[in-house]
């Protein structure tokens, strides 16, 4: 099981790296990234009020590992990296607001629930603070 979530992260970052160079949206580079490496897109969201991001999105895989991608502040950068199992109770909020109709997504308040995935990822040694 270890072998295969290492697989699962070499192959998201390889994907990763392969995706960050297309002309695409970032919502449509994190699609293509779960549909080229056989994951679950699971959302893909706007970050207010972050120094160094302005949207999030996540991947997770059979295996457990969850891949993210984050969009730099000035939309020039994307960063990936992985998180293997860690934030279920962080990602499956933010998983379910995006199954929601849009209507009801916009009466949802998910902000709270994206800055404490934010400040999980920052603790963990994930996502640098500035």
């Amino acid at each position: 099981m270890a072998a295969d979530v290492g697989l699962d992260a070499l192959l998201f970052e390889m994907a990763a790296a392969s995706v960050r160079l297309l002309p695409l949206s970032f919502g449509d580079k994190a699609a293509r990234l779960a549909h080229q490496t056989s994951g679950r897109f699971l959302f893909e969201v706007r970050v207010d009020g972050d120094p160094r991001f302005q949207r999030i999105a996540a991947i997770r895989y059979a295996t457990g590992t969850t891949g993210i991608l984050a969009l730099s502040k000035d939309g020039l950068a994307v960063v990936s990296f992985t998180a293997n199992g860690e934030l279920p109770s962080l990602i499956d909020p933010l998983e379910s607001w995006n199954r929601l109709p849009l209507r009801q997504q916009a009466r949802n308040d998910i902000y709270g629930h994206i800055d404490l995935l934010l400040a999980a990822l920052r603790n963990a040694g994930c996502m640098p603070y500035r």
